[in-house]
């Protein structure tokens, strides 16, 4: 949706046409014993309400879908049943009308034109536009059928709509006399008789057959649209009428069904806030759960003839109203369902002034973390098309069979695609594609893959180390070397050609840990064995990495060999991680080294190390990526410069390449749509691991041992991708160690 596109239509006159002159609102009020506009604030910012623009309507219609249509009923199917309809008013022209008149004749009626010109009057620049502009229309005229035959003719009527696609049924019409949904439910209920059909023919004639198979296709026509109901027009019946609250009755309907009602509001023009609400009709009662309430008193075309309009007011101008959003809504979402579309317009109807918050009577919980008071009065309120398209409670990646059962991992929080050894190949794979998103009710939206994996998981995703942990591996590695720190005759190449594995071996990328450790064990003369390792437990499971090396040293050159397996049940090979597609139930990895190292001189010695290993991935359940196993490789060289500042200081610096796949193909499920029935489509994708990015790693750490056995530790370190947008993490480190 676009913001100033909407403000500039928002301002269009044949958008604003619909909306009667103040002088008719004023003489309405007169007529049915309402204050003048504003009388009862002294908010100088008061006044009366436009029509579409209290609902939004024109985010909707400035809003462009992914394919670059206009976001205003094309492709949907309007029913309407009225009187009757002159279909060659201009409002219709271009549309593809459907008539269903069931052999009578078909009537010319002035309700019924204007009914559906509100529905679905065509946008041209001239007269008024409807809520759905581009929407087709099916037509039903009940006013030339038999009283016999009208439940016959509505149950064909609306099945036809339903064979021929219709998204929505509009009935701006009831049976008379009227009658309060509170007094029906107590006669039904002492009736004597649980089948509302039969009770039903006693009070409004016809047979239960007859009833009972309009039922059925009000039923039918729910599993691909939805019915709105115009709420009585008599403020007196003091509940919702008996016919539009159906669903009371007939709980089956109850899926996809609206009542509409009508009401004058005033909202302040400085920011849009509805100020002060005035029902017209009958209170949403009983139907509250299933109610909205829009502003019915409109500019509409007529039947007198093609180009002809009146001012009217009611709920059958508030019901079209709310079927042109139905259609809107289910143009941008095609794959809900009816019930679904219905759940968006309830779920985010505005609710913001006191008379609707002085008036709640109950709660409708649409989804988990989703509940909403609605009032005895307005119902959920007033529909707003910018809440209803927007995403409602933050958006997720659903990972499962169906959206209302799949795990889901918030956007918010962070969505990691890139990792430790795998790199950023499942990144590239879907930077291009769109990916499914769902909001708390399971609606789907659509995201660039690239927008995932941003700056909100860089820390998590991609495995990078701070220096930190680097100064503290050099730590640790050194209490193993003690011996040859503090005087030893050994050759310091022993220390030198150890310390490289560090900054760049896999199954140690953690060997920060409190639980780390490493001994030097003498063999034959000039060589020795390493063994090192950590062992940890975290709440979500275990972690272990394990090395033995053996070390041959003399005082210019030394080498190291070593062989090491990690294992994590924790997270991403040791790292954490967010989101399904870097998901294991656990990682392994096993991995041999080469090291070696050259003193250049008293105070400079150089190392290089490299890494060969293999890992695997067991797929968490929410898991997205079918890692299996692969081949990682991994290198740097280290450069170390003793007495820098002291006799007892050192200084290493290092770079190269992190551990990253060099074979192994993982199979990505992306979530790429979803059916009315929630069901999630994926797009099954093959990606090469190696295709990633080489992941660098550069720094360097100081350590200082003084005489007084400090220990002061410097380090820095950044970690980056050699791609066009490296994206470099920067870390410092500063320490200070005692021992006592």
């Amino acid at each position: 949706m676009d913001e100033t596109a909407a403000a500039a239509y928002a301002e269009g006159a044949e958008f604003n046409r619909v909306d009667p002159p103040p002088s008719y609102e004023e003489w309405l009020r007169q007529e049915v014993g309402l204050p003048p506009v504003c009388d009862s604030t002294s908010n100088p910012d008061c006044a009366s309400a436009s029509n579409y623009a209290l609902q939004n309507i024109h985010y909707a219609h400035t809003a462009t879908l992914s394919d670059g249509t206009k976001l205003r009923g094309q492709g949907t199917l309007i029913a309407v049943v009225d009187d009757g309809f002159r279909l060659t008013h201009r409002e219709f022209a271009g549309k593809t009308l459907h008539s269903f008149t069931g052999g009578a004749n078909f009537a010319v009626e002035d309700h019924g034109t204007s009914v559906a010109g509100i529905a679905a009057g065509r946008a041209d620049g001239a007269g008024i536009m409807g809520v759905a502009p581009e929407a087709d229309l099916h037509l039903t005229s009940w006013a030339d059928v038999g009283g016999n035959d009208i439940l016959d003719h509505l149950t064909a009527a609306t099945d036809h709509a339903a064979d021929l696609g219709a998204v929505v049924q509009n009935n701006s019409w009831g049976f008379v006399p009227e009658t309060a949904a509170s007094e029906e439910m107590a006669a039904f209920a002492s009736s004597g008789t649980s089948d509302y059909a039969t009770y039903i023919t006693g009070e409004r004639g016809g047979t239960p057959s007859e009833w009972r198979g309009l039922f059925d296709a009000y039923d039918r026509f729910q599993e691909t649209g939805v019915i709105v109901l115009a709420n009585s027009n008599d403020p007196s019946l003091g509940d919702a009428s008996a016919w539009a609250g159906l669903p009371l009755f007939v709980p089956e309907l109850s899926e996809a069904w609206l009542v509409a009602s009508n009401a004058l509001f005033t909202v302040d023009e400085s920011d849009g806030r509805i100020l002060d609400a005035e029902l017209l009709s009958a209170p949403c009662g009983s139907a509250a759960a299933f109610c909205l309430t829009s502003d019915g008193t409109v500019y509409a075309p007529t039947a007198a003839n093609d180009t002809s309009y009146a001012f009217s007011t009611g709920t059958s101008f508030a019901a079209p109203q709310v079927a042109g959003q139905v259609a809107l809504i289910a143009q941008a979402f095609p794959n809900l369902s009816p019930e679904e579309w219905t759940v968006r317009l309830l779920a985010t109807a505005r609710r913001d002034w006191d008379g609707f918050q002085d008036t709640v009577s109950g709660t409708s919980t649409f989804a988990p973390g989703v509940s909403r008071n609605y009032s005895s009065l307005y119902g959920h309120g007033v529909p707003d098309m910018k809440a209803a398209l927007s995403p409602i409670g933050g958006l997720s990646i659903a990972s499962g069979e169906n959206v209302y059962s799949a795990q889901r991992t918030s956007l918010s929080g962070g969505i990691a695609t890139a990792g430790p050894v795998v790199g950023n190949s499942i990144a590239k794979a879907i930077a291009g594609r769109e990916v499914m998103v769902v909001d708390a009710l399971g609606t789907d939206f659509y995201v660039p893959g690239r927008r995932l994996g941003g700056e909100t998981s860089v820390n998590a995703g991609k495995g990078v180390a701070d220096a930190r942990q680097m100064a503290r591996n050099v730590e640790k590695m050194a209490a193993s070397f003690a011996f040859v720190e503090n005087g030893s005759d050994l050759p310091r190449t022993l220390h030198d050609v150890a310390v490289p594995k560090l900054f760049f071996s896999q199954t140690l990328a953690g060997f920060d840990s409190d639980t780390a450790f490493s001994h030097v064990f003498p063999a034959d003369e000039g060589t020795f064995f390493q063994f090192s390792g950590q062992v940890a437990h975290k709440h979500e499971g275990g972690e272990a990495a394990f090395s033995l090396s053996r070390i041959t040293a003399s005082d210019k050159f030394a080498s190291e060999v070593s062989f090491s397996f990690g294992h994590s049940g924790a997270g991403f090979f040791g790292s954490e991680t967010r989101g399904p597609f870097l998901a294991g139930r656990n990682t392994a990895n096993a991995a041999a080294g080469i090291s070696v190292s050259t003193a250049i001189s008293r105070a400079w010695s150089m190392g290089a190390y490299a890494e060969f290993g293999s890992g695997f991935v067991s797929d968490a359940p929410h898991a997205l990526v079918d890692y299996g196993a692969l081949a990682y490789a991994s290198g740097g060289l280290s450069a170390r410069r003793r007495g820098v500042l002291t006799e007892r200081d050192t200084i290493d610096f290092y770079g190269g390449m992190r551990p990253s796949a060099v074979a192994g193909e993982a199979e990505v499920n992306l979530p790429v749509g979803r059916d009315a029935n929630g069901t999630i489509h994926y797009e099954n994708i093959a990606v090469d691991l190696a295709n990633t990015d080489l992941p660098l790693r550069f720094g360097l750490v100081y350590r200082n041992r003084t005489e007084q056995d400090v220990d002061v530790l410097f380090g820095f370190n950044t970690d980056l991708v050699a791609a066009s947008d490296p994206d470099p993490v920067f870390s410092f480190s500063l320490g200070l160690t005692k021992e006592f």
